[in-house]
């Protein structure tokens, strides 16, 4: 499966793994533990496949969830829910995916399942303090809940991509207009 990145934050992108949210059109694309290792090879936090059981899977989608709401808690101007803030910054504290340095100069990322939420949460937590938190949108595309860093000049996107809802809603508004005119 090919996964999309084009939230700007792993952390966000990760997010994005569950798709429209809250419907009864919800898709998960983590439908099992060798999904989750896949998502984070094509994020390139790991360089191989990393073994991840059924209750890793479970745990990474429980600090996926908490870092969503704590996110729009923040857009909205809540505070977040204790029991999220509590499990982001559990997994925040442990052990994060690092890259290793070879002999031969390269470098290779590696690491466990346990460390793919904890390299999440982390991330979670450096949007959160720095500067981009005030540029992160949720997409305007009907449907789409995914979260993305506006870092377009002049901070003025609207979908998360052009390859994926910005397309569509081009292509709707082209067809509404085709179909106003021909009245």
């Amino acid at each position: 499966m090919a996964f999309t990145y084009v939230s700007g934050r792993p952390c966000l992108d990760f997010m994005g793994t569950l798709k429209y949210r809250g419907g009864a059109g919800a898709e998960e694309l983590l439908t099992g533990p060798e999904c989750l290792s896949e998502w984070a090879i094509q994020a390139g936090l790991v360089g191989a496949a990393v073994d991840v059981a059924d209750g890793d899977l479970a745990a990474a989608l429980s600090v996926r969830e908490a870092a969503y709401r704590i996110v729009i808690a923040r857009l909205e101007g809540r505070r977040p829910p204790v029991a999220d803030v509590a499990l982001v910054n559990e997994w925040a504290a442990q052990p994060r995916i690092t890259p290793r340095l070879l002999r031969s100069g390269a470098t290779r990322r590696e690491g466990t399942a346990a460390q793919l939420p904890a390299t999440l949460a982390a991330d979670l937590l450096d949007l959160l303090a720095g500067t981009d938190i005030d540029n992160v949108k949720r997409c305007a595309h009907d449907g789409c809940t995914r979260l993305y860093v506006d870092s377009s000049r002049g901070r003025n996107r609207h979908w998360c991509g052009m390859g994926t809802c910005g397309n569509q809603a081009k292509v709707q508004a082209f067809r509404a207009r085709q179909r106003a005119s021909a009245r």
